[in-house]
């Protein structure tokens, strides 16, 4: 693709763009290790609607925040079929991170009402934070060759630091995903 086709991001449209937050534990805590990356993202969907039940003082009897989400929205969202919308939220609900109360008919409006959703908040124990620091103190280790003569031409013609570190996150990202780095 050449740079005439190419959609840049413009300076005033960068803030536009809304975007779901994805809990670094999700991806690196032992514990939600065996999720999908469907779950995960799920996760981070009803992580999301959260936000608008607290706007809508969407909170049960016991002061628990809900949110209804139907199955006909999250198909929607992703285009997943039914089985696979239900797959996803089985695979929240035996990690614990879901809980569904059905709500069931409603006579004053006779209806079958939506269920209500319950997310859990994501467990983040002493290990979980240890390793994480362990891994950005390994990743920011100075490189060998940030003196070299081509680097320093780079840095005066573009007078911006190179950002070096991306690299190592790139491939931490890709051993803790893929299990490899290439």
């Amino acid at each position: 693709m050449n740079q005439q086709h190419f959609n840049f991001t413009k300076a005033k449209k960068a803030y536009e763009i809304k975007f779901y937050a994805l809990p670094q534990i999700l991806l690196q805590g032992e514990r939600y290790k065996e999720l999908s990356d469907s779950a995960i993202l799920l996760y981070s969907v009803l992580r999301d609607r959260l936000s608008y039940s607290l706007q809508n003082h969407w909170v049960d009897e016991d002061d628990n925040v809900y949110f209804i989400f139907t199955n006909q929205e999250l198909k929607e969202l992703r285009h997943w079929s039914n089985d696979k919308t239900n797959k996803v939220k089985k695979e929240l609900e035996d990690a614990n991170l879901l809980l569904q109360k059905r709500m069931g008919f409603n006579p004053k409006t006779g209806k079958n009402e939506p269920n209500r959703l319950y997310l859990a908040d994501l467990e983040v124990t002493a290990t979980n934070v240890y390793q994480k620091h362990a891994n950005e103190q390994e990743s920011a280790k100075p490189l060998g060759n940030s003196g070299s003569a081509e680097m320093r031409h780079n840095l005066d013609k573009t007078n911006k630091p190179l950002d070096t570190n991306r690299y190592n996150k790139l491939r931490f990202f890709q051993q803790k995903i893929y299990g490899r780095t290439t």
